[in-house]
């Protein structure tokens, strides 16, 4: 059993948000837009904790909150222990938690008898006697079971949609057990929510407790059951001995002292006696527990005695555990490991295994791991897998409000925006190296510039520094790699709502390039008849109006370079070439397209950058409104 989609309505600033899960769910995000908040109202829903008026949306009317949760892929043994929650055929299964004004209901959906849910419904044994008498005056014709007792006919109402299959209807059922009240929780031992928040210490989560990462840990590879009734039955013989310890110390003497001071008693109120017991000691099963220890050489610590770094790297060995042990699960039992930024817990080498080491557990075959993260982290992006990443977003709304967005890109969506420009195979076959390459940054940036190379992307950084860094704006600067490169990364970038400017060169000086370097004459016209085409569809791309040879300011998503960068560069600011040189002669560069020395040139020269470029930077920014 997996989660499959979560909505989630009212809670803190999620007013109405719908988000879907895969195996490996990557949060994303500008800070305050929402991404834990998911987490947590995803805690709230599977280990319960204490709202309050506080964690209502803000503006609510209603002080409401309601986080529903789809699953699927259930198993036999799933659908076994959810009974009549799943249903014969359907690899699905829905339940609710709600907050209504303090009150909490949990509900799922099921196949019911409709009226039976109006006797669950009532408050209390009178009432639901007083609608269980309508139900059956309703229904002249069904046998239903008598009223004894509230729980015997609850009971025996189960029964009968049991035995009357053909009445059942789909209906949102009310339920009190599927986390684990009154022992009989329907998913408790089917499906386990880790959270692992920002602000967690190895200390708190090194203790023997249910919501600890170690208590979980136990939980899976300990069985206290043969333990706890030993040490049950152990308290049941204290207690007797005890009793016996009493009898034999305390019998005779507490017998004489009672007739003693009921001889007494009797000479001042008649007919009474007094007894001296002694008192029977309560013990108290004892359930197994255990605590960690560190060997520091010769001495043994707890943990919090530690260094910060030492508890980072028990932390993460902890939740690796725990991450296999959901894994290598036999029950069909599933845990879901939640991360709050899983970067601030380690250095970036051991960032990146540690997602390597979750992704690889939970996209196993038959594993029972799922994952979710909330990072600022390009380690936790799977270049290949972009349609497993939500960013989440506030988006302002008439009245100065924000509304938090959660967006995301499939496969099917970028394929079908690209069907007139790229062949479907090559797009898949792209997907690495483009994600990987290009977009692992540009996905967290508030606008993205596409430039083609290395050398665009340095220049126009520069250019920018020579005022404000792009960087400190949220821009990225990505390059593609060559002008037939642009249209996955902007399908991808469009699909998330990221403001994305193409820089592209024309090209329309090479014919006259080729013919100087004595080039054939079809290889010329190939060349041009090329060049055109990918103009064309850049153009096509973005909505603009297809020519051979653009040029200029396009529109507020491309600019065309009359023909490259180089060449506008020697042409209107030949002081950029100077500066580069001069850096070269100095060591501070590298005589060939070099984005570094390409910048620090951009940011140095005298004079003044093409207009071109720096109507690239004004339009990114208006972009973000900066």
């Amino acid at each position: 059993m997996r989660i499959a989609k979560v909505h989630i309505q009212g809670f803190r600033c999620l007013e109405d948000v719908e988000v879907p899960f895969d195996d490996i769910t990557t949060f994303i995000g500008p800070n305050g837009a929402g991404k834990s908040t998911i987490l947590r109202a995803l805690d709230w829903f599977f280990n319960g904790g204490t709202l309050s008026d506080e964690d209502v949306f803000f503006g609510a009317t209603d002080k409401k909150i309601s986080v529903r949760v789809d699953f699927n892929r259930l198993s036999p043994s799933d659908r076994n222990k959810l009974e009549k929650y799943a249903r014969p055929g359907v690899d699905e299964f829905s339940a609710w938690k709600l907050w209504d004004n303090g009150a909490e209901k949990i509900t799922g959906k099921a196949l019911a008898f409709e009226p039976f849910e109006r006797i669950r419904a009532a408050s209390g044994a009178t009432a639901r006697k007083t609608v269980f008498a309508e139900v059956v005056a309703e229904n002249p014709t069904k046998s239903f079971p008598s009223w004894t007792n509230e729980t015997a006919t609850l009971a025996a109402l189960d029964q009968w949609e049991r035995d009357n299959s053909g009445e059942l209807t789909e209906a949102q059922v009310s339920s009190t057990n599927f986390f684990g009240f009154n022992s009989q929780g329907k998913l408790s031992g089917l499906f386990d929510f880790v959270l692992v928040t920002a602000d967690l210490r190895a200390s708190e989560e090194s203790q023997d407790s249910k919501s600890s990462v170690i208590g979980r840990i136990l939980e899976k590879a300990v069985d206290r059951t043969a333990a706890d009734e030993a040490l049950k039955a152990l308290s049941a013989t204290l207690a007797t001995e005890h009793a016996n310890i009493n009898n034999l110390h305390f019998k005779d003497q507490l017998e004489t002292l009672s007739d003693q001071l009921s001889s007494e008693v009797a000479a001042f109120a008649s007919g009474r006696d007094v007894s001296v017991q002694s008192v029977q000691a309560e013990y108290k099963p004892q359930s197994s527990k255990f605590r960690v220890r560190i060997g520091d050489g010769s001495i043994e610590t707890d943990v919090d005695r530690q260094g910060h770094g030492f508890q980072r790297s028990l932390l993460i060995a902890s939740l690796k555990l725990l991450a296999e042990r959901g894994a290598a699960a036999t029950d069909g039992s599933v845990i879901c490991l939640a991360i709050e930024e899983p970067e601030l817990f380690q250095h970036p080498t051991q960032a990146r295994a540690f997602a390597t080491v979750l992704r690889d557990l939970a996209e196993k075959a038959d594993s029972g791991m799922q994952v979710a993260y909330a990072t600022h982290s390009p380690y936790f992006l799977q270049p290949r897998r972009y349609d497993q990443i939500r960013r989440v977003s506030r988006v302002m709304q008439i009245g100065s409000t924000f509304k938090v967005e959660v967006l995301f890109a499939t496969v099917s969506q970028v394929v079908a925006r690209l069907a007139t420009f790229v062949d479907e195979d090559r797009i898949r076959r792209q997907v690495e190296g483009v994600c990987l390459n290009r977009l692992s940054e540009a996905l967290f940036a508030s606008a993205v510039v596409l430039v083609e190379g290395t050398g665009d992307r340095g220049v126009l950084e520069g250019v920018a520094e020579r005022s404000t860094p792009l960087s400190v704006h949220g821009i990225a600067v990505a390059e593609v790699g060559s002008k037939t490169e642009f249209f996955l990364p902007f399908a991808i970038l469009e699909q998330f709502a990221i403001p994305r400017y193409i820089v592209f060169d024309s090209d329309s000086g090479q014919e006259a390039r080729k013919i100087a370097l004595g080039r054939p004459p079809k290889e010329i016209a190939d060349s041009k008849a090329a060049m055109i085409a990918q103009n064309r569809k850049l153009l096509q791309l973005i909505g603009e109006p297809e020519v051979d040879w653009p040029s200029g300011d396009l529109s507020d998503r491309a600019l065309a370079l009359p023909d490259h960068l180089e060449n506008l560069l020697d042409s209107d600011w030949p002081e950029w070439e100077i500066a580069r040189a001069q850096l070269v002669t100095d060591g501070l560069g590298f005589d060939a397209k070099d984005g570094d020395t390409y910048r620090l040139a951009a940011k140095t020269a005298a004079g003044s950058p093409p207009a071109l470029l720096e109507a690239v930077i004004a339009r990114t920014l208006a972009s973000i409104g900066a």
